[in-house]
């Protein structure tokens, strides 16, 4: 199965499932969300997919969300590693992977092509935070920010200062035991990353041992995750074993790194792990918890009894909405979604409707009574949520979309037309090729051409040629070029 998408067609193997089919999807739509918002992206083709540039501190980042798609699909030949963005600086690939918790898991839950969207919006403004960007990446768009790949050395004059006595005073694992035995806690934290478990590594043990035999009763947790990370380069037998403990640490980061770098033996031991932490709903790794049991097939149903019976007891309305909308993507949840719509203010509606999945062809007419309200981002959610109900006809409720919607959200409906891949949808998609608003005219271009075998692909893209809109006919003439070198016309 082929998939039409702004980056580019994307190939599905017969192997890969629907859902995971569908969150690459959303996380393609997404990034091409963030880069039609901001003029800081620029769109570029190479080697026949779409890649967003932008220039940071001189140097030109380039990524490609298409083989990001590729990578969640088992494609190993995409250029970039399994786990490695596919982001280079001036052509140059850039090692950007995500934290080591998720390089352990051998199937990770989350996509390459969300990382991508991440990194967008991260690189999305015009100083991007330095503190936030992966260090690989910093140090190479700002090497005086991050000497040594550190960005905090150059801004912490005390830890600069530590940092010199330690290369002046130590060469050998005495000496090292010796200045690491005068520092104070605090000093302590400045140098805990000169301590190469390689080089020094019965200095590192010795501290990695003294902070975990105290650690759960601290509330710092930086030292307690470098001693983690120490125990599992010197002692990886014991690692495992070490980490249930830690997985209720009043430290959030020190609980969120336990929870994602525990391997379970088996459905039985990850239930045991941590199925205890589905009773604390409102902590912050409540979401990871259902994330690590969800790696079990066999434990889905008992996760989602749980969750019912946490929806049915929690008061609170927050909580609620979110578990809802979760668990209607494995289950049918829609009598309780429509008690829980009536109960929803008018400015919370948009975003449960985005994140539910419904099942029933209720939808449709209360969708059209929504519609009737003319709010943005409603229609917006209106558009995902009527993506997986196939219970109805939903064309009558697209064309109503693309006849009194803004122009984002015509445009977040055309690539699920693209998808449909039907003449209806292609007609539809061409009837706003001539819409007053130029990135909406341009779009409808863009996805008229994903239709590559239609009849009047060619002919409506050359009609393109004579818009108003410079940037549409300079669209059109590219997309026209890219179907003759494929020699789909003349």
């Amino acid at each position: 199965m082929n998939l039409a998408t702004s980056f580019g067609p994307l190939h599905v193997p017969h192997s890969v499932s629907s859902e995971r089919v569908n969150a690459v999807q959303r996380a393609l739509q997404w990034c091409d969300a963030i880069t039609e918002g901001t003029s800081l992206w620029q769109r570029n083709t190479v080697e026949k997919h779409v890649v967003v540039e932008r220039f940071v501190n001189g140097a030109r980042v380039t990524l490609s969300p298409i083989l990001a798609a590729r990578q969640d699909f088992g494609d190993d030949k995409t250029g970039f590693s399994h786990h490695h963005l596919p982001v280079t600086v001036n052509d140059r690939p850039i090692c950007v992977v995500p934290k080591q918790g998720i390089l352990e898991r051998n199937k990770s839950l989350i996509l390459h092509t969300d990382l991508v969207a991440s990194l967008l919006l991260l690189l999305g403004s015009e100083d991007p935070p330095l503190e936030e960007l992966p260090k690989t990446l910093g140090k190479v768009l700002y090497p005086k920010a991050f000497p040594g790949g550190r960005f905090d050395i150059f801004f912490s004059p005390e830890r600069q200062r530590l940092h010199e006595r330690f290369h002046d005073e130590v060469g050998t694992e005495e000496e090292a035991m010796v200045f690491f035995g005068a520092l104070n806690e605090r000093s302590l934290v400045h140098c805990l990353p000169l301590l190469d478990p390689h080089t020094y590594p019965e200095c590192a043990r010795f501290h990695a041992e003294e902070i975990l035999s105290r650690g759960i009763e601290r509330r710092n947790g930086i030292n307690i995750v470098w001693a983690l990370d120490m125990i599992h380069t010197l002692d990886p037998e014991s690692y495992n074993e070490r980490l249930p403990i830690f997985m209720s640490h009043r430290a959030e980061d020190v609980a969120q790194y336990a929870i994602e770098n525990y391997q379970a033996v088996d459905s039985e031991d990850a239930w045991d792990a941590f199925s205890p932490f589905l009773g604390h709903p409102y902590s912050e790794s409540f979401w990871e918890i259902i994330n690590r049991i969800l790696e079990f097939p066999d434990l889905q149903e008992s996760l989602l009894d749980r969750c019912e019976l946490l929806l049915t007891e929690s008061e609170d309305h927050e909580f609620r909405t979110k578990i809802l909308s979760f668990m209607s993507h494995y289950r049918n949840m829609d009598d309780t979604i429509r008690l829980v719509i009536g109960e929803l203010q008018p400015h919370e509606l948009p975003a449960f409707v985005f994140e539910i999945k419904t099942y029933g062809a209720w939808f449709e007419e209360i969708a059209f009574e929504w519609i009737e309200c003319g709010r943005s981002r409603l229609n917006r959610s209106i558009v995902e949520a009527s993506m997986a109900n196939t219970s109805f006809d939903r064309f009558p409720l697209w064309e109503k979309l693309m006849q009194s919607s803004s122009g984002s959200v015509r445009t977040s409906l055309m690539p699920h037309l693209a998808n449909v891949g039907t003449d209806r949808a292609f007609r539809l998609i061409e009837s706003q090729t001539n819409h007053g608003l130029r990135f909406v005219s341009r779009r409808a271009y863009i996805w008229v051409a994903s239709f590559k075998h239609h009849p009047r692909t060619g002919d409506v893209l050359l009609q393109g040629m004579e818009s108003q809109y410079k940037g549409v006919r300079l669209e059109c003439q590219r997309l026209l070029q890219l179907r003759r070198d494929e020699g789909l016309d003349p």
